[in-house]
């Protein structure tokens, strides 16, 4: 039996800033990864947003990242609402505010960036494991649980390859596998059933594409009458490759094909695309004569921690793609599960409350974001004039619809999770939380 302080299923994203976050808050735990991934592995996710650079600034993992060579992103083109004509999120220019130099231009515009999955995350889980954090490349085989006056606690895992571990604490960073949480917990659905479909591509013609509004430094994403299409320029080091893809319902993306695709999404044509896929290739660039796939991905767990463990990234929740926030839910939330662990290690038995607390809020605000996505209203004022109101009701904001938009989107507001107080009237907030239908996740001072 091998003993830690701390064990991390799962070595992306969330489980490196997880082990991070353990290490910075105290840097005498032992602490271990245990993910089969080798460095050649795609996942989708590849937009990031500029709460990611944010959380990873939180763990001191900016630095590795800036010095990779990603593609820059500006923010993001939408095809969305009453006409066809694209409208944009874009960065803005700051100074003094704590954003990394190294993601800003030479204006001062804040910058994020698109990363093949496959170059990013072996970067996170290398460095944290220069910090000192032990890498197990095996699979979680079985979990032992028992009865604790907390709920069911988590006595150990065994690997794929025989090695029994055993922690004071536990977090499950293995996405929707749910290693751990399968054991501890259920997970329920989250809206209608929808799934997505992809591919790359390096014949995207971006001079058609810009004449119609769209641009390889932003994440492009054009909404249609079956569903939604996103292009990600992966730049550089992504081996000049386009993450372009689609979502729909399974009974639309299950007859999907190369060959049809532009039957189904004729606005391919505003990419290049006359007739199918051109050019279809893998994560690493190889030719292909099908689609990637993944399953339906909306749904949360019922329980975000217990006993001796807690969920972040997928394994805890995930409410859709259309916002690119799942990295940066990921980042963000592992940084503070594994904050919270060695919180609770050092006596703070409510530390785990906390970030539950605070998941669940922002997972009730995406939901009502994304909600408006596919929903019958196509107005984009009122989509933009509802996170004015959530910034005001839940989070204390005063900010115009365009900066509320941007500001809750790109996932921002999770900064309002190291303070523990709320400026904005308690009243005022309820009163606006009840509006919206959020007031159950209000948090008051």
């Amino acid at each position: 039996m091998e003993h830690f302080d701390i064990l991390i299923v799962g070595g992306g994203p969330a489980g490196s800033m997880a082990a991070a976050a353990a290490l910075k808050t105290d840097p005498s735990l032992s602490v271990a990864i245990v993910d089969p991934d080798s460095d050649n592995h795609h996942r989708i996710g590849e937009a990031l947003l500029t709460g990611t650079i944010m959380a990873l600034a939180d763990a001191d993992l900016d630095g590795v990242v800036a010095k990779a060579g990603f593609h820059h992103k500006i923010g993001a083109a939408y095809v969305w609402g009453e006409t066809r004509d694209p409208w944009y999120v874009n960065y803005p220019r700051t100074e003094d505010d704590g954003y990394p130099e190294a993601f800003k231009d030479e204006t001062g515009y804040r910058r994020s960036i698109h990363v093949p999955r496959n170059v990013f995350d072996p970067i996170l889980r290398r460095e944290v494991q220069r910090r000192g954090v032990t890498i197990i490349a095996d699979k979680v085989r079985s979990v032992a649980t028992h009865a604790t006056e907390a709920g069911t606690g988590i006595l150990s895992v065994t690997t794929d390859g025989g090695r029994k571990l055993r922690a004071k604490r536990y977090i499950d960073c293995s996405g929707h596998s749910l290693a751990l949480a399968r054991h501890v917990t259920e997970r329920s659905p989250i809206g209608g059933a929808r799934i997505a479909r992809y591919a790359y591509t390096k014949d995207i013609d971006w001079s058609v594409a810009t004449a119609h509004g769209f641009d390889v430094h932003r994440t492009n994403i054009v909404s249609t009458p079956s569903g939604w299409i996103w292009a990600i320029h992966l730049g550089e080091a992504g081996g000049g490759l386009t993450s372009l893809g689609f979502v729909s319902t399974p009974d639309i993306l299950s007859k999907l094909t190369l060959e049809n695709c532009t039957d189904a999404f004729p606005e391919l044509a505003w990419f290049g695309f006359g007739q199918g896929y051109r050019g279809a290739r893998t994560f690493d660039g190889e030719e292909t004569d099908r689609f990637y796939g993944h399953p339906d991905y909306s749904f949360a767990c019922n329980t975000l921690h217990g006993a001796n463990w807690s969920l972040a990234g997928d394994a805890a929740l995930f409410i859709d793609p259309i916002l690119s926030q799942g990295v940066t839910l990921a980042v963000h939330y592992g940084f503070m599960r594994g904050k919270a662990a060695a919180l609770e290690l050092a006596g703070d038995q409510k530390a785990q409350d906390h970030v539950t607390m605070n998941y669940l809020r922002e997972g009730a605000v995406l939901r009502k974001v994304v909600g408006e996505w596919y929903g019958n209203n196509r107005a984009v004022s009122d989509w933009r004039l509802g996170t004015v109101m959530v910034s005001k009701a839940l989070f204390g904001e005063d900010l115009d619809e365009v900066a509320a938009f941007r500001w809750i989107t790109n996932l921002e507001n999770l900064r309002h999770d190291y303070i523990a107080y709320h400026p904005y009237p308690d009243e005022e907030r309820v009163k606006i939380a009840r509006a919206l239908g959020l007031e159950k996740h209000l948090v008051t001072a």
